[in-house]
């Protein structure tokens, strides 16, 4: 339980992606307005048990690499109770009711153009699933037969990861020079020196290693945030890239390859040849138009927030 004599929130004074000073304030709305409140009880019902009077939403953004992340941020303690009490362990079981052969087919696809790419039996490569959530693309990866291991924050998702025999390393104390690949998905927008930890990753890649970071695309949540100037009138999906609390960096795509030139990596293009090979599906029209379109709109013009960053050997 969190000491309710200590600050619930701190203030981030620097870009977490550079670290430079440079900042400003894009936007800045009480925590316990209307419309926050109303989508902290939408989204966490009953769950949330603390007062944030006197916090702010603060949305800033850096003026170098331009990233826009939230200035007052969860400390520690009430990071850990966002993780494991606001979203629960029964998140688990509306995972496994909502995927479907599609979401399936993506992961199978991804470690299929890991395995391209790389060209080396599935056992010698090893990968790190980084904030793995509820391992799905970790189980995914082992059952091709890759040398997998975990980190997450969660203690909730580590017993799971655990339980499905997934070994679980230190983030804190990752080795240097040691993965062929590093998953990351959904993970960057969570944390608090989203740059620091990119450049771990980048030191615990072997030279011409790979790490995969996607991320939401937060530009068209934060061009209607300052149109409408207040919270309550986005809708749930302009929300998402800029949740309070939990999504506390939003990257576009210019913003998300500065902070991989920061950690020393290079954009990678891939190959069209292998993210076609990777994919399956084709014999459904729908699965088809997505699985044709994915690999354009990301790599070949790419302004999406899914970017493979090597690091140069």
């Amino acid at each position: 339980m969190l000491d309710s004599s200590r600050p619930l929130l701190f203030k981030r004074g620097q870009c977490p992606g550079c670290r430079r000073l440079s900042t400003r304030t894009l936007y800045r709305e009480p925590l316990d307005s209307p419309g926050i409140s109303r989508y902290m009880q939408d989204h966490y019902g009953r769950r949330v048990e603390r007062d944030f009077t006197g916090y702010d939403y603060e949305l800033a953004q850096c003026e170098h690499c331009g990233l826009a992340f939230q200035a007052q941020v969860p400390a520690p303690e009430l990071l850990e109770e966002i993780y494991d009490r606001w979203l629960p362990a029964t998140e688990r079981e509306a995972v496994a009711a909502r995927w479907g052969l599609d979401d399936y087919r993506y992961l199978a696809e991804q470690v299929q153009f890991m395995l391209d790419h790389f060209r080396v039996r599935p056992g010698s490569i090893k990968a790190l699933d980084f904030g793995f959530g509820w391992a799905e693309w970790a189980k995914m990866a082992g059952a091709y037969g890759v040398d997998v291991c975990g980190a997450e924050l969660s203690q909730v998702r580590i017993e799971y990861a655990k339980s499905v025999g997934i070994p679980v390393v230190d983030a804190g104390a990752l080795p240097r020079d040691e993965f062929h690949f590093i998953n990351t998905e959904q993970v960057f927008e969570h944390l608090l020196e989203p740059g620091d930890t990119l450049k771990t990753l980048a030191g615990a890649l072997r030279p011409g290693g790979l790490v995969k970071l996607s991320v939401p695309n937060s530009a068209k949540s934060i061009r209607k945030l300052l149109g409408a100037r207040d919270f309550g009138a986005l809708s749930p999906e302009d929300i998402m890239a800029i949740a309070p609390f939990e999504h506390i960096n939003a990257f576009t795509c210019d913003s998300l390859n500065a902070l991989g030139r920061e950690a020393g990596l290079v954009p990678l293009r891939p190959s069209l040849r292998k993210l076609y090979n990777a994919s399956s599906g084709w014999m459904e029209p729908k699965s088809a138009l997505k699985t044709l379109a994915r690999p354009v709109y990301r790599h070949l013009y790419p302004k999406s927030t899914f970017v493979y960053f090597v690091r140069p050997a």
